[in-house]
């Protein structure tokens, strides 16, 4: 009797441990990011052709998304123990922007997808769109450490930096580097929500930048010009990789040509206007997303079909995957799956 006391004394002990350092450990950050399975979308439910065909009532054209968190020891510690989860250094994922940052950035990267996909799915359809850039650097994060933290923000649109005209970002660095020092007050002209406001910034050392820098990233601002406008409704969902399906899909309710043919199809790829399918990351954790939306057709952009094979295999899915470059061979291979 005695024994069987000691035993479940020293049960306890170690069940209090093990709590005791699990909590210790909930309360550790970590400077990892963990990618997990995430969710799909239903795009005849998030896009929108004006004039449009309507969805056909059977199949199911998907998007695919995946979580992503910053994570404490503790669930660092369970990642490591999980296939499904992949592990990356935040600071190599963030590029150097906090959480919140990151978060605009990436709502920034689906915006621009989705203007994107408008051009690609009316030029797939056969209609004259194409892509207008706007003279100027567009603003698309701004770094937690430099000095424009506070000044400019995602969205404005620098059109002249002190006396200096800009036209496109790839001017940015030199203009910096040639006429400017380091710790000067340089005047930025920025674009922001159509009014015009000049901002003073005192410029800075960026790792990896050897010009006076002031701690943004900037790209060029890109407006598509299409024949048939269109709306889309991204549900809360940040990142460049469901362009490709949003092409598809408004290629097919231009067209009204039915692509699922009664499947769930489902696909991921940054795309770019003239259809060019583009690598994505996280697409391991899309492959176990996808079969749990019950899809068991899954497209994917070439450079990224081995690993999404690999797990495809490795957990035993029915799933047929098609490794794509380009809009038009996805709608080949979708056309192949379903009819």
């Amino acid at each position: 009797m005695k024994s069987k006391r000691k035993t479940l004394k020293w049960i306890v002990w170690v069940a209090a441990i093990f709590v005791a350092v699990a909590v210790v450990l909930w309360f550790i950050p970590t400077p990892y990011l963990v990618i997990t399975p995430g969710v799909t979308g239903n795009l005849a439910q998030m896009v929108h052709v004006k004039n449009g065909h309507p969805e056909p009532e059977k199949g199911e054209l998907l998007m695919v998304a995946v979580g992503l968190q910053q994570v404490n020891e503790l669930e660092y510690l369970g990642a490591r123990l999980d296939p499904n989860m992949e592990i990356l250094k935040a600071s190599y994922a963030m590029g150097g922007l906090n959480m919140n940052q990151y978060i605009q950035y990436n709502e920034s990267l689906m915006t621009n997808s989705q203007l994107t996909a408008e051009v690609a799915g009316e030029r797939l359809a056969g209609l004259h769109a194409y892509v207008k850039t706007v003279p100027g650097a567009l603003v698309i994060g701004v770094l937690k450490k430099g000095n424009a933290q506070g000044k400019l923000q995602p969205g404005d649109l620098i059109t002249k930096i002190g006396p200096y005209s800009i036209t496109n970002p790839n001017q940015v660095h030199d203009i910096m580097l040639k006429h400017f020092t380091f710790g000067e007050i340089v005047p930025f002209t920025v674009v922001r929500k159509h009014q015009t406001v000049v901002v003073p910034i005192r410029t800075t050392h960026i790792p990896h930048d050897s010009a006076p820098a002031i701690g943004v990233m900037i790209s060029s601002l890109q407006e598509p010009v299409i024949p048939r406008p269109v709306s889309i409704n991204s549900e809360g969902i940040g990142g460049p990789s469901a362009g490709m399906m949003f092409s598809l899909e408004i290629y097919s309710q231009i067209t009204g040509k039915d692509l699922a043919h009664g499947r769930i199809v489902a696909g991921t790829g940054e795309i770019t206007p003239s259809g060019q399918v583009q690598p994505i990351g996280g697409v391991a954790q899309k492959v176990i997303t996808v079969h749990r939306s019950g899809a068991t057709v899954f497209l994917c952009p070439t450079a990224n079909y081995p690993k999404a094979l690999a797990m495809a295999r490795r957990k035993g899915y029915h799933m047929t995957i098609y490794p794509v470059s380009n809009l038009t061979q996805a709608l080949h291979d979708i056309t192949k799956a379903t009819t």
